[in-house]
């Protein structure tokens, strides 16, 4: 039998959020065919819990010893929300000791976790998004050339953070300051976009060898004043329904964006991809590399719809990687 190697933590604030979606992951791989563990990271490295024990991970052939016995990771199933697992660190690490695992690949996952780069990127194609502009650092800004260029309403956001840590809907000008400085707490770059009104929608994309699922959309209603990160692990405060209350029209331009997105990002796994939709057209908000696989989160609820176990699909995942 195989030995998965479950990597979550981290030290974002995602930490917690992390390892709820680990702890889902290591619950739903197939006890038939695979040892599986719950790798921690920490900023002082990396600990595999087992029997209410942890133990050092060897990071040079990525093994551990439990009870006397080497144990040997043969592959690694990344739940990491935020650095060191969405910006590409760990795929790095686990290229180099040639340990396959189930993410996008080092550069894609670079991509994807930089919001600027990202719209960069794909500002060639026919993917519509919102305006943006970028604070680099310390670098000075004018409040009323942002606003007069964006309007307001606006969202202030940190460029790499997740799960809207640090994000401020700004509606006076007077304010965009301090919400650049929330938003530096979690990194020193910030983008700033303009707001679009219309309808939040989200969209999974799996493709391995034998299979392409773009998976059903997703609605996002909150009852906040947007999604923010306690309308997002809130189940009372957000209706995520599936599939999407828009039109066939406007689901298969999601999908067919969201598919678009995967394959020129060089996508690899699970990716969940954002979007707003107004006046019939989806505005790309950001691809999310790791998205969450909480019981909350809205992957494993799209999976649900097209009939398939969590278990099947994550097993997928890990014998296409061998």
């Amino acid at each position: 039998m195989k030995n998965i190697a479950v990597i979550a933590g981290g030290y974002t604030s995602e930490r917690n959020i992390s390892l709820k979606s680990g702890n889902q992951i290591l619950n739903n791989l197939d006890k038939n065919l695979y040892n599986s563990y719950l790798v921690e990271v920490r900023k002082d490295g990396f600990y595999c819990k087992s029997d209410n024990n942890e133990y050092k991970v060897d990071l040079n052939d990525f093994s551990c010893i439990i009870n006397n016995k080497t144990i040997k990771f043969d592959f690694a199933y990344i739940s990491l929300h935020g650095s060191p697992g969405e910006d590409g660190k760990v795929q790095s690490m686990l290229d180099i000791i040639n340990i396959p695992y189930s993410a996008s690949g080092p550069i894609s996952s670079a991509i994807t976790f930089d919001k600027f780069v990202c719209k960069k990127v794909l500002a060639n194609t026919h993917i519509t998004q919102a305006k943006s502009v970028i604070i680099k650092n310390d670098e000075p800004f004018s409040v009323d050339e942002i606003c007069d260029y964006l309007g307001l309403p606006c969202f202030v956001k940190p460029n790499t953070a997740g799960s809207s840590y640090g994000v401020t809907k700004v509606y006076d000008k007077d304010k965009l300051i301090d919400a650049v400085n929330i938003a530096k707490t979690e990194d020193t770059i910030v983008i700033i976009e303009e707001f679009i009104s219309g309808i939040e929608v989200s969209c999974g994309v799996l493709k391995t060898s034998k299979n392409s699922y773009v998976l059903p959309v997703t609605e996002i209603d909150t009852k906040n004043d947007y999604f923010d990160t306690e309308a997002k692990y809130d189940p009372k405060l957000t209706d995520e329904i599936t599939p999407a209350r828009i039109s066939a029209e406007e689901t298969k331009i999601v999908q067919e964006n969201s598919s678009f997105i995967y394959d020129l990002l060089n996508c690899k796994g699970i990716v969940r991809i954002d979007f707003i939709i107004k006046n019939k057209i989806p505005y790309f908000l950001e691809a999310n590399s790791i998205p969450g696989m909480s019981a909350e989160s809205i992957v494993p609820k799209q999976i649900q719809t097209i009939g398939k176990t969590l278990t099947e699909i994550l097993t997928e995942i890990i014998e296409d990687s061998f």
